[in-house]
């Protein structure tokens, strides 16, 4: 095998703050009870607004007349969203709108639109549409080679900081079949040999068959150089991570069951961690 020394990668930045609004909604108009019914905010350099409130909500209380209020609360939505652009701002964004009222200015650390706008739904409505949510597209959600490069680069640099020595099994490359292409692994030193992986809450199908690849691959190196061990050191989700329904934690709790289980039928340790700390905390231990 052949050391591969990457240049140096920058940490991957903190989440940037997103500011938005909460939009209220007055269902019998002068009582003064109010439902949040959506948000107004800026993400990513973009204005953007959403309604949050259900469509079951909306119906128990218009009956049949509930899609001329969905239509009424969206064409609201579009106004705030289009006053917005025009402003450059949501500072000045404080008057009702279409019977929206708008709510205090409230900013969020936020690394994707999914993450925003759950935290926004948590913070204020227990009448979101989390599923809807949950279903935005997967444009919106960075690629599985991008959060495993990330990860990947986390590791490495909190690992050399402990450990400086261990620099030259980052990154190294074996030939899996002759006269294949090389494959590159996250670490490989004479006593281990290990791939890192993100199980990915948007991306779970993406993620899955990453981490089946990147297991047949140690599988494959372990026999063919005789290391006494290969893991899979993979990045997964805080089980009471409030940023996800439950339908994005039964497919990640299923991904992971998939992925822990296959690892031990191939031989292979894996070692789920919730941060990258953690994982280069596996490495050390590993490295011996």
């Amino acid at each position: 095998m052949n050391a591969i020394i990457q240049p140096p990668i920058a940490s991957v930045i903190e989440a940037a703050r997103s500011p938005w609004r909460p939009l209220f909604w007055e269902p019998v108009n002068g009582t003064g009870e109010r439902l949040m019914a959506g948000a107004i905010y800026m993400h990513d350099g973009r204005f953007g607004s959403t309604r949050i409130i259900r469509d079951d909500v909306l119906d128990s209380l218009y009956g049949k007349q509930s899609a001329g209020a969905r239509k009424l609360i969206e064409h609201g939505l579009a106004i705030f969203r289009e006053a917005a652009g025009a402003a450059n701002s949501l500072d000045g964004l404080s008057a009702p709108i279409m019977g929206l009222v708008p709510g205090e200015l409230r900013s969020t650390a936020a690394r994707s639109l999914p993450e925003l706008l759950r935290t926004i739904a948590l913070l204020h409505s227990s009448l979101a549409n989390l599923d809807k949510l949950e279903e935005l597209e997967e444009s919106d959600a960075p690629m599985q080679e991008e959060v495993n490069r990330r990860f990947s680069t986390e590791i490495r640099e909190l690992t050399v900081k402990e450990r400086p020595d261990l620099l030259k099994y980052f990154g190294r490359e074996a030939q899996l079949v002759d006269g294949g292409q090389n494959v590159r692994f996250g670490f490989c030193s004479p006593r281990v040999v290990a791939h890192f992986n993100v199980l990915h809450p948007i991306r779970v199908s993406a993620s899955l068959r990453d981490a089946r690849a990147r297991l047949f691959e140690l599988q494959r190196v372990k026999s063919m150089i005789h290391l006494p061990k290969a893991a899979l050191i993979g990045a997964v989700t805080r089980d009471d991570d409030a940023t996800l329904g439950a339908k994005q934690l039964n497919n990640l709790h299923e991904a992971r069951r998939e992925v822990t289980e296959e690892a031990s039928a191939a031989g292979i340790e894996y070692f789920p961690v919730t941060n990258a700390s953690d994982g280069a905390q596996r490495v050390l231990e590993l490295a011996g």
